[in-house]
């Protein structure tokens, strides 16, 4: 048992120790493998001041190397020594006594007794149980130490204090010089390379290349082992002998050569004595290139331009134009680009040499295409390509008529003539006008892309602008392109301005001025009756009339009453010439009508007046309806004194109407005035309206206002619409009257010179038929003295001189050809020729005497039957003339009446009763040939008369179609009706102004053309959807509410009556 228990506690010691000794293993070993790294990394940094010293000191790298191989040996001998040679156990015991002295010299005696006690040694042999004992004291000492008090492993680290720092200091430097790790190892692995040698290696730059032809080439050459002074170059070339060159040296060891412009291909090789470096070859290449460029110009749809096709790359197009490129290269290339001057790039689609693509025009500038090959390479500063845009120019247009600025008077339909024209198509064309501060705009065309529009003429109603006296309208052409890429252009045309003249002013000084004509004309018809002047003096005075006569006609231009002064002229010239010649009853009767005339203009001119303060109360009603309609909110001071103004003007234009009206009154039919309108119409009641609507703007109702201005308005559209019947009547119904007097008589005319015509015929017939029984019984007598004739000439003959034969052979000539006429001409000229040969002279006598015998008288040949038709003849004649003179006294009578008309008529009236009359009395003589000139002279005369009357018919017809025309009324036969959406145009639309809805009462009499143009509806077109109708009876048998059942009897009743 003491055996066991020595054992046990001897084992506890003895692992207690190993376990100890193994520690001091594993230290050793984890120093060691700190230290390695530590020392590599010292030998590594250590090589870069050998590889700098080794220029100083050649051997320095093979000492290094092996000191570096001996100390790293040494360190790995040592350290696997310390790792294998594990410590003894009592050398571990006196390691533990040294450090923990408490133990003093147990372990080591604990050892020690246990070899005595093994080994059997020692003279003195020791108890087991004593062993024993102190083995288990020693065993309970050294329990409570642990074994990392005793060998502590951080010692190991201690190292890592030089690790870390040399770490970062190779990291660094492998920052700074990358290839230190390959040189460094590389000096160690190798160390024999770094052994100074007398053989010279040669190395060059570049080892083989390919570079474009004419650039630069620089060959640098390295020399190491020995390195000598100066290296050559050898160059040989694609074709020709080797040339050798030297090299320049730069510094030591290395050597360049600069070859300015590289041409062709060559192989090159440095060399120096035997030493050489490789041979290699340097590849000369031209750089890709443009050879043929092909562009196809697009342009935008909206200009349907055609394609275009270029071959110099500039580019000179539409903005939005697309581009195709096509470009064949010098050289098979796998890139190309186009480069924009704004730094874009588009790329081109590549095909071998064949490379295409597109580009989108939008701005200007410049382009450039580049190309590379499969080598790299590029194509040499490109080309730069201009790209310029074509401008879409702005649209045009012009206003060809009017062509300067015009003064109108506000109610005319003025023709607007323009053209437009556009580079590439035109989208609309609009009229803009200005009235006062605001702006308007009329849609004249929309046309389908032209490019051209026009001349076109626009009828342009300015009645529907409400002008009034002293107003301006700036109006121009506004045109807009068909640009679809930057966006519709408009240009204008230039501005042309309308100033509206004062038509009353006017009308009222050309009635002043027609009164001082038509008081002169009385002036001159008192000196005729009186006769105190002499007809030179009156002649004068006459001349005096026609100049003012003249200034007025002129200044009327195109308007109606310029007839009345043509016709007023007229007939005062034909009084001028004929005031020495006529009797003074007639001169008298000339001057009357004439001063009838003149008066009447007068009052055609007080009746224009009227007529345009309607017109401008017209306008001013409808300006003042329209400011109330747009009008919301509470009234400004400005707007209170523009109404009030407004209603002031109308309030003067209504009273000088009345005052106008009172004037006129003495003129005006009975059936204008006693017309059921006109009765219980009073102007107070206008003004009572007028006073109404300024009492309630001023107490701020403008419901009130509105309400009194519709009354008011309705009753100036009434007034306006008496005014256009009395316009109508006073102007229109002298006019009618004359037109169908004149229409008849000028039937009447028709007849007599129809009859003239056939009576004249007559009498040329009988004239003819004569004429051809004298010829006839003439020739048959020439033939029965031809003979005779014939020798009397030939006695003649014999007596002549040669000249005077030739007479002789003539009047043979005219004897044979049977023209008696012109032989009796020439017979009495031979008869004066022979007065000193009385013989001769007496035959020729005689041959005229008989030539005279030979033409029969009238009534010898005159049958029976002609001498019946000249009492009838002569009797139709005079009845002609009969109808003439009854004709004549009424056109006389309708020239008292109607003093317009052409004293002319009346004379050649009289002239061809005269020539009718004498006609008549050479008819009933039975000599027709002397009848005939004066039935030519009647009917010449009776066709200037028709001429003339047809000429005022024409003239009396235009005044009528120019006041018809002329929308100067507020009612008229066009234009403005009072009668809401009421418009009668002159063939085309024209926008018009909506007029305000009143409850009038049914018109009666005649009030305008009452019809329009319109499509009867069918019997489902105004057909009610079936639920609403269902919703309408529904409603029915609820009954009526009562707030509407008084408008509901009132409809009803309406519909019954």
């Amino acid at each position: 048992m003491p055996k066991k228990s020595l054992h046990r506690e001897y084992s506890r010691l003895a692992g207690f120790l190993r376990r100890i000794s193994l520690r001091l293993q594993l230290l050793v070993a984890l120093q060691l493998l700190l230290l390695l790294p530590t020392v590599i990394l010292l030998i590594l940094l250590g090589s870069l001041f050998v590889l700098e010293m080794k220029g100083i000191f050649p051997y320095l790298p093979i000492f290094y190397v092996a000191m570096t191989i001996l100390s790293f040996g040494i360190l790995l001998f040592l350290g696997a020594w310390r790792i294998l040679s594990r410590p003894s156990v009592k050398r571990v015991a006196r390691g533990l006594e040294e450090k923990f002295p408490e133990l003093r010299d147990d372990l080591t005696n604990s050892l020690s007794l246990m070899d005595q006690l093994n080994n059997g040694s020692g003279s003195k042999p020791v108890s087991k149980e004593l062993i024993t004992a102190h083995l288990k004291k020693t065993v309970e000492e050294i329990s409570s130490i642990r074994p990392h008090q005793v060998v502590n492993l951080k010692k190991a680290l201690a190292h890592l204090r030089i690790l870390l720092p040399l770490m970062g200091t190779c990291l660094v430097v492998l920052a700074i010089d990358p290839t230190f790790l390959n040189r460094s190892l590389g000096l160690i692995i190798h160390p024999l390379s770094n052994m100074p040698d007398q053989k010279t290696v040669i190395s060059v730059e570049p080892r083989g290349s390919v570079m474009l032809r004419g650039s630069p080439l620089e060959i640098r050459a390295l020399a190491t082992g020995y390195v000598p002074k100066s290296l050559a170059l050898a160059i040989w070339p694609e074709e020709g002998e080797v040339k050798r060159v030297t090299m320049k040296q730069e510094r030591s060891g290395q050597f360049a050569y600069q070859i300015p412009s590289a041409q062709f291909s060559f192989a090159f090789q440095a060399y120096h004595g035997g030493d050489a470096s490789p041979i290699y070859s340097v590849r000369v290449v031209d750089p890709p290139d443009i050879g043929k460029m092909k562009l196809t110009l697009i342009p935008p749809d909206y200009s349907a331009l055609p394609k275009e096709v270029k071959e110099d790359g500039q580019i000179e197009a539409l903005k939005g134009t697309m581009v195709n490129l096509e470009v064949r290269a010098t050289k098979q290339v796998k890139e190309g680009k186009i480069i924009l001057s704004q730094n874009n790039q588009l790329l081109l689609k590549v095909d071998g040499d064949r490379l295409i693509g597109s580009l989108l025009v939008f701005y200007p500038g410049l382009y450039s295409i580049h190309l590379m090959d499969d080598l790299g390479f590029e194509n040499p500063n490109p080309v730069q390509y201009p790209i310029r845009l074509v401008l879409d120019k702005y649209p045009d247009g012009e206003i060809m008529s009017p062509d300067h600025d015009l003064e109108i008077s506000g109610d005319e339909i003025l023709p607007v003539q323009y053209a437009a024209k556009d580079d590439f198509g035109i989208t609309g064309v609009k009229l803009n006008y200005q009235v006062g501060r605001k702006e308007y705009s009329l849609n004249l065309k929309n046309p389908n892309q032209s490019r051209f529009i026009g001349p076109e003429i626009f009828k342009w109603d300015l009645s529907s602008l409400d002008l009034t006296p002293g107003e301006r309208v700036l109006f121009r052409l506004e045109i807009w392109d068909n640009d679809s890429i930057s966006g519709p252009k408009k240009g204008y045309s230039r501005t042309l301005t309308l100033l509206v003249r004062d038509e009353r002013a006017r009308a009222a000084k050309e009635g002043e001025e027609a009164r001082q004509i038509a008081e002169a004309l009385l002036d001159l018809l008192a000196d005729q009756l009186e006769d105190k002047k002499e007809k030179n003096q009156m002649t004068q005075e006459i001349e005096e009339i026609l100049k003012r006569v003249d200034k007025n006609r002129e200044r009327m231009e195109k308007r109606a009453e310029r007839f009345d002064f043509e016709a007023l002229r007229h007939n005062l010239s034909s009084l001028k010439e004929r005031l020495r010649q006529d009797p003074k009853e007639t001169i008298t009767q000339e001057m009357e009508r004439l001063a009838l005339l003149a008066e009447e203009i007068s009052k055609k001119a007080k009746r224009n007046e009227v007529e345009a303060m309607a017109r401008e109360i017209k306008n001013r009603q409808n300006r003042l309806m329209d400011f109330l309609k747009e009008f919301k909110g509470p009234l400004s001071r400005e707007a209170l004194e523009a109404i009030t103004k407004e209603l002031k003007a109308l309030e003067e234009l209504i009273r000088s109407v009345m005052e106008a009206l009172a004037q006129l009154a003495p003129e005006l039919p009975e059936e204008f005035m006693n017309v059921p309108e006109l009765q219980g119409f009073e102007f107070q009641d206008l003004l009572k309206d007028l006073e109404e609507i300024h009492k309630k703007l001023t107490a701020g109702d403008i419901k009130g206002t509105l309400e009194a201005a519709q009354r008011l308005i309705q009753a100036l559209s009434e007034m306006m619409a008496h005014l256009g019947r009395l316009g109508r009547q006073a102007g229109m119904g002298s006019f009618e009257r004359l037109q169908g007097e004149m229409a008849r008589q000028a039937g009447e005319l028709d007849k007599i010179l129809a009859e003239q015509k056939e009576i004249l015929n007559e009498t040329g017939k009988i004239d003819g038929e004569l004429k051809w029984r004298i010829e006839r019984e003439t020739e048959k007598r020439l033939d029965r003295s031809l003979s005779d004739l014939n020798h009397i000439l030939d006695k003649l003959r014999h007596s002549l001189t040669e000249e005077q034969k030739d007479l002789i052979e003539e009047l043979e000539r005219l004897l044979k050809t049977g023209n008696l006429e012109r032989f009796s001409q020439l017979g009495e000229g031979l008869e004066g020729a022979f007065s000193e040969k009385p013989d001769d002279q007496k035959g020729i006598k005689e041959l005229m005497e008989r030539m005279k015998g030979f033409a029969p008288q009238q009534d010898e040949i005159m049958t029976p039957e002609q001498k019946e038709k000249f009492p009838d003849l002569s009797k139709r004649e005079g009845n002609l003339r009969e109808r003439t003179d009854r004709l004549r006294e009424k056109l006389e009578m309708f020239a008292q009446l109607f003093p317009g008309m052409d004293t002319e008529i009346l004379n050649d009236f009289k002239g061809a009763s005269g020539d009718m009359g004498e006609a008549s009395g050479k008819l009933e003589k039975e000599d027709a040939p002397s009848a005939i000139p004066p039935e030519q002279e009647a009917i010449r005369r009776l066709t200037r008369s028709q001429q003339a009357m047809q000429q005022m018919a024409q003239q009396m017809a235009q005044q009528m179609a120019l006041r018809m025309q002329a929308n100067r009324w507020g009612y008229q036969w066009w234009g403005y009706d009072p009668r809401p959406g009421w418009y009668y145009g002159p063939g085309i639309p024209m926008p018009t102004r909506p007029q305000p809805e009143f409850n009038r009462p049914m018109e009666r009499g005649y009030t305008g053309i009452d019809r329009e143009e319109f499509e009867p509806p069918s019997k489902d077109a105004y057909q009610v959807p079936k639920i609403f109708r269902e919703k309408i009876m529904e409603s029915l048998k609820e009954g009526i509410p009562p707030q509407y059942r008084r408008e509901v009897e009132k409809y009803f009743r309406g519909l019954t009556e």
